[in-house]
């Protein structure tokens, strides 16, 4: 771990601890991980994310798995939508091997794809988004996400609640279909 890396997940667990509201910046997939492993830490009840796969970089880091494991085994619930799955992608990935396995022994996990591209709502050009959502009170909001950059809060409900709100009536819609995990892995045999 770089000096720069280290002194950063060390303002983010500060600001996570402290319950600052400070709103924060991220700039690249290493900063990526250390804020949406500290919303892992820090959230007790649900987790929600919405991404493209979660295959490459973010969801494929040892660090993030291990931080999603832990908040399941805690008995947090996770939400995941994905607006680019792809099976020949997830199949090989240790992330969709891990939720299932978690997934076959009864946690509270559901992943589901969609054809949504969200965006913030005050964006004129209506860039896409990808998000992260703790307990309604942890964010971190992809701005760019191909160079994974990202506003961020370590507590801050009046945002996060908007963007949690969004995610479940997207979640819920018809069009969101979901993935078996189970099947996908061979868990169902």
């Amino acid at each position: 771990m770089t000096e720069e890396i280290a002194t950063y997940k060390e303002f983010v667990r500060r600001l996570s601890d402290n319950n600052d509201e400070r709103v924060f910046l991220n700039s690249s997939p290493s900063h990526a991980v250390v804020v949406t492993t500290q919303i892992f830490r820090k959230s007790k009840d649900t987790v929600r994310i919405f991404a493209k796969n979660l295959c490459r970089t973010i969801g494929n880091d040892p660090e993030y798995i291990a931080a999603l494991s832990d908040f399941i085994e805690r008995g947090g619930k996770v939400r995941i939508l994905l607006n680019g799955y792809e099976e020949s992608c997830a199949i090989l990935s240790n992330l969709y091997k891990r939720l299932a396995y978690y997934k076959s022994l009864g946690n509270d996990i559901i992943v589901k794809t969609t054809d949504a591209k969200p965006y913030l709502s005050s964006d004129m050009a209506k860039k896409e988004v990808h998000f992260t959502i703790g307990d309604k009170t942890a964010y971190r909001i992809e701005t760019d996400i191909e160079n994974k950059t990202a506003q961020c809060s370590m507590n801050n409900p009046s945002v996060a609640e908007v963007v949690a709100d969004f995610f479940d009536t997207q979640f819920s819609s018809n069009s969101a279909q979901p993935i078996d995990l189970l099947t996908l892995f061979g868990y169902d045999k």
